[in-house]
């Protein structure tokens, strides 16, 4: 994007475009018509000049802006410490400071939504009162919506319902419309109707004011920036630094109001329900509301009514379900399909009766290239490993770091080239992180290293697409730590981060997956090949857990069996085969050896013994949301997910035919090479069958000795 250019008052304004078909009724409650009307010329696609040059031709408008978020915040400030030292029942401060939010319209309701959750930051007295804003912020009048509703449609208001004015059911909109609205958003109203069909909806009926407040505030945003950035300068040629460098802010700020301004436009917010529901169809636990195009404009958004609960009316189970779900949905969309929900809160949030999770609103929306999926899907997997070399080469690929890197000592002096590179950075990125808490599992922790630590020494940027990425998983965090404390983001991310490894897209994707697992003469690369299958220790079969390297196996047979797969296939294909039969048979080769043991193991245990009851604990076992507790969750599935998964597995086992034969065909090419190469992968498959079976019988053993002796729990000698 081009840089923002300097806000300006009077700027003149550039063509103007097509005024938008829908008008304004006549009157509208509480609001001013002729003054909300004179903003309709800006409704459509964010225009940045456009905007900037109307409001700017109105200096009154952005000056009364200023002085009543001023006034406000002063007021509530004041208000704050002033009840400081009443007791905790008696405040009322966090009625004040939500109804002061709620007040100042839709731009400081999506910055209080984020904030409530977020404890850690603004404290949880703070982030209470901000919750009611996801769901229950101040509404405007019932009047203004359905005039509203009357005009989008082209019908009196008294032919909305016949329960409002007594009018037939044949000759109005909906056959029943609540009088008041279940729930009340930033930009928008929600009621509850039943079509003439007998159809439960919800009507979501945008706020008259949502267009002008959204774009005043922009506008008070980009003047207040201006004026920011030349102070700044100014200071800087005081210091003989040269002017001031802001790097991409103006062009975040764009992207902020952009995303809010897509909001406006239901006709968009319902294609990307479509696009979103339709890009995680292949999980089968994600669904969104049917949108109704016949009941729905511009203004007006007509869905199904969702036959479920938020999380504050769950029970604890069903909360770790939903949000376990909806943390896997929004992971997978960030390094899978590139398409993210940006406004995850409590509110936007469901669980259905069927146990899938549904998401709401979808006005809000990110979208991340490939180059940069495959860098966060790198930088997944480093801070889980604590390779701080590879979570710095990700940083610079996602455009946080700069390249070259730029240094400094301290804020007195100027950037200049790092003299360690990338290796300085990693040494105080380690630093860093294990000096703050929380900072290898949560996404604020590392936000706070960058921003709090890391930017006083090292030119960084926020790159204007992943401001909104923050709020989507600033937000989960708050969600998930409420039900596990001790949650941790990148453990969740880590199945799907490995599926995008494994399959990028990227030259430098392929380029990267090639080099990581093969050598240049195609002998394999055995510490990656470790690395990938981890180093924990594999559970023992008989506590029926799955070993860790199961979500390896997951992410091998969807992308083997895949068309994203092709690269993974071509370094099966070229692995060079005697390295590697020598490699599984020598002492390097245990840790293969005994998880091909463990599965054996695990396989003839499910198949040939009878399950242990399992005896519910006295108290519930505390809820962990992890990748190893998700295995437990009971997840839906849809149609499109059963045949996915289906494909896959005929396609690997296809391609496992196929690599199988290719490589059994180029070692009887070998002669005597090729037969050393059989009799060590001989050698190989019979004893990782003689370890498990040594463990099964073990296992079958502890079986028995638990129904003759109760209590008995010696674990079995490893094979």
């Amino acid at each position: 994007a081009a840089p923002a250019p300097p806000f300006r008052f009077g700027d003149a304004a550039p063509a103007a475009p097509a005024p938008a078909t829908s008008s304004l009724p006549s009157s509208l409650g509480e609001f001013d018509v002729e003054q909300l009307r004179t903003f309709e010329a800006l409704r459509g696609p964010f225009d940045r000049d456009q905007i900037r040059s109307f409001v700017g031709r109105r200096p009154w408008v952005i000056a009364g802006r200023l002085a009543k978020v001023l006034s406000v915040f002063q007021q509530t400030r004041a208000a704050w410490d002033a009840d400081e030292a009443t007791p905790l029942e008696n405040r009322t401060r966090s009625a004040a400071l939500r109804d002061a939010v709620a007040g100042l319209g839709p731009v400081s309701v999506k910055v209080g939504q984020t904030l409530s959750q977020r404890p850690d930051l603004v404290g949880e007295e703070a982030c209470d009162a901000l919750k009611s804003l996801q769901t229950k912020n101040r509404p405007f009048s019932n009047e203004a919506a359905l005039r509203v509703v009357a005009d989008e449609f082209g019908v009196a208001v008294e032919d909305v319902a016949p329960n409002l004015a007594g009018r037939p059911e044949d000759a109005c909109l909906f056959s029943h419309f609540t009088p008041e609205p279940v729930a009340a958003a930033s930009l928008g109203q929600v009621y509850r109707a039943t079509t003439r069909d007998g159809v439960d909806v919800a009507v979501k009926v945008q706020r008259p004011d949502g267009l002008r407040t959204v774009a005043v505030d922009y506008a008070c945003f980009a003047f207040a920036w201006g004026i920011i950035e030349k102070w700044w300068s100014w200071q800087r040629s005081l210091r003989g630094e040269g002017p001031f460098d802001n790097g991409d802010i103006g062009d975040v700020v764009d992207t902020v109001a952009n995303g809010i301004f897509d909001e406006l436009d239901y006709d968009m917010e319902a294609e990307n329900a479509d696009r979103f529901r339709a890009s995680l169809d292949f999980l089968g636990f994600v669904d969104v509301p049917t949108f109704l195009p016949e009941l729905s404009t511009n203004r007006i958004l007509t869905t199904e009514w969702i036959p479920g609960a938020h999380l504050e009316a769950l029970d604890p189970r069903s909360g770790a379900l939903m949000t376990q779900l909806a943390v896997e949905a929004c992971t997978a969309s960030l390094v899978l399909t590139g398409y993210v929900h940006a406004d995850p809160h409590e509110g936007n949030l469901m669980l259905r009766d069927d146990g899938k999770v549904v998401f709401l609103d979808f006005g809000l929306m990110s979208r991340v290239d490939p180059d940069i999926m495959e860098a966060f899907a790198q930088g997944i997997r480093a801070c889980l490993a604590e390779d701080y070399e590879g979570l710095s080469k990700a940083f610079q690929d996602s455009g946080f770091l700069t390249t070259p890197l730029r240094f400094r000592e301290d804020k007195t002096t100027p950037y200049g080239e790092a003299p360690g590179g990338l290796a300085q950075f990693a040494g105080e990125l380690r630093d860093a992180m294990a000096a703050t808490e929380g900072g290898t599992s949560r996404f604020g922790a590392l936000a706070e290293v960058l921003n709090g630590i890391l930017s006083k020494r090292w030119k960084m940027f926020t790159p204007p697409y992943v401001l909104l990425l923050i709020r989507t998983f600033l937000t989960l965090e708050g969600i998930a730590a409420q039900v596990d404390p001790d949650f941790n983001i990148y453990e969740m991310a880590l199945p799907f981060a490995l599926r995008r490894s494994l399959a990028p897209s990227s030259p430098e994707g392929v380029e990267t997956l090639r080099k990581s697992l093969l050598t240049e003469d195609d002998r394999v690369r055995w510490d990656a090949i470790l690395q990938l299958l981890g180093d924990e220790e594999p559970a023992a079969a008989a506590a029926d857990e799955d070993a860790p390297a199961a979500d390896v196996g997951a992410a091998l047979t969807a992308v083997v069996g895949s068309s994203d797969g092709a690269t993974l296939r071509k370094a099966f294909n070229d692995v060079d085969a005697a390295d590697l039969a020598a490699r599984l048979v020598s002492r390097s080769g245990r840790d293969v050896r005994r998880r091909g043991a463990m599965a054996i193991c695990t396989a003839l245990d499910r198949t040939l013994l009878p399950r242990k009851k399992r005896v519910a604990p006295a108290e519930p076992a505390a809820i962990s949301l992890s990748a190893a507790g998700s295995r437990g969750l009971a997840r839906a599935s849809s149609p499109a997910s059963r045949r996915l998964e289906k494909r896959q597995k005929r396609w690997q086992r296809k391609m496992t035919a196929y690599l199988v034969r290719s490589h059994v065909n180029r070692q009887l090419r070998h002669g005597w090479r090729g037969a050393a190469t059989f009799a060590k992968l001989t050698y190989f498959a019979g004893r990782v069958l003689v370890g498990g079976v040594v463990r099964f019988l073990g296992v079958a053993v502890r079986r028995v000795l638990e129904r003759l002796m109760p209590g008995f729990d010696q674990e079995p000698a490893a094979a």
